[in-house]
């Protein structure tokens, strides 16, 4: 399903169960956090993506709060490739990376085989987004148990195969800062 803060009466009830198991992380966001860092804190520039980033996750009271974000080890790697080609030739690229690496080091790990990857693959239409597959993969599991579970995300891909699922809660930064105000 679909988040919608202004749906929200009690986070409590209908945020909470959804963040209490983690908040999966897509590269494309923490990309955003990585390049918006690099903005503002080196290159003394202003990040309206960062800027919401930060806004929503002040709303959704998890500014900060790495460890209560999920990662594959597939979306480890794209984030550390992102940060490789984006910024190594950065002349503060060692002060970028002891900034990154301990967000990166508080976040809980969801390991996805090989095998399962592989299988998730729609051969008649084949998208190999390994970063996404691996999302997929672990929120469905978590469907599978019957568990819920967010994805912080602002891909449109995601909000498509689980806008009806009730156990899954796509969270749009975007679309969440923009209509809050």
């Amino acid at each position: 399903m679909f988040f919608d803060i202004r749906s929200v009466k009690d986070f409590a009830q209908d945020v909470s169960p959804y963040i209490r198991n983690g908040i999966l992380l897509d590269t494309s966001v923490f990309k955003e956090v990585v390049d918006g860092i690099v903005l503002t804190r080196f290159e003394k520039k202003e990040s309206l993506e960062l800027k919401m980033i930060l806004s929503f996750l002040d709303l959704i009271k998890m500014n900060n709060k790495w460890s209560k974000f999920v990662v594959t080890p597939h979306i480890l790697t794209e984030i550390c490739k992102h940060l490789h080609n984006d910024h190594s030739p950065h002349k503060h690229y060692k002060e970028i990376v002891d900034l990154i690496v301990p967000m990166l080091s508080e976040m809980r790990e969801d390991d996805v085989q090989k095998d399962r990857i592989l299988k998730y693959i729609d051969f008649d239409s084949p998208v190999i987004e390994i970063g996404d597959i691996s999302i997929f993969i672990v929120a469905d599991d978590f469907v599978g148990r019957k568990e819920k579970i967010a994805i912080l995300s602002k891909d449109d891909g995601f909000n498509k195969k689980y806008q009806y699922d009730r156990n899954v809660m796509v969270m749009d930064y975007r679309f969440n800062i923009i209509n809050s105000y």
